[in-house]
């Protein structure tokens, strides 16, 4: 009797955490320009497209299961940092948890888009990137920029209740200082 309840529960846990995830899907960045310059506005927008027909896919509603990084391309070792912070937990038994993840369905002409908006400003010596909605001040020193204008963003999404995680495809921007 224990092996049957132990298997059951094993069995509910695998197939809701593989309900959600992001196989299968394309992720990309979109920005409004190019390049930039100091003071400017940016937007960026986060995709996600399934390959083929439609798909599930749960994200949480403070986006704590994306990560966003931007590298400077300038230098070996780079500059990194991680903007979102994701936590791993197993699934609620007992409660609804739509007060903090929402479920989409996705397609190739209905794709998942979220669009945040920043302003690029400066220091005495760093370009400073801010994304007020998540909460986002980030700098990366002028020096680097000088040598080498472009930034990569990078990024993944992971499941809600796994490490699973798809990557995004990197997206180049560059920040021009006068």
């Amino acid at each position: 009797m224990k092996n049957i309840l132990a298997y059951s529960i094993l069995l509910i846990l695998i197939f809701s955490c593989n309900q959600n995830d992001f196989s299968d899907t394309e992720l990309y960045f979109l920005t409004d320009k190019a390049s930039y310059s100091v003071n400017d506005y940016f937007k960026i927008t986060v995709v996600v497209s399934p390959k083929n027909g439609e798909k599930k896919i749960r994200i949480k509603k403070n986006l704590n299961n994306l990560k966003i990084s931007f590298h400077a391309t300038s230098t070996k070792l780079g500059f990194s940092q991680e903007l979102k912070k994701h936590f791993i937990e197993g699934p609620s038994l007992t409660k609804d948890e739509s007060e903090y993840i929402d479920e989409f369905t996705i397609s190739k002409t209905h794709p998942f888009k979220k669009t945040f908006k920043g302003q690029i400003s400066e220091s005495k010596e760093s370009i400073i990137l801010e994304i007020p909605e998540l909460n986002i001040t980030d700098s990366v020193a002028k020096s680097k920029l000088l040598v080498n204008p472009k930034l990569t963003i990078k990024g993944n999404f992971h499941t809600i209740y796994s490490v699973k995680e798809e990557y995004f495809i990197p997206k180049a921007i560059e920040i021009l200082i006068e």
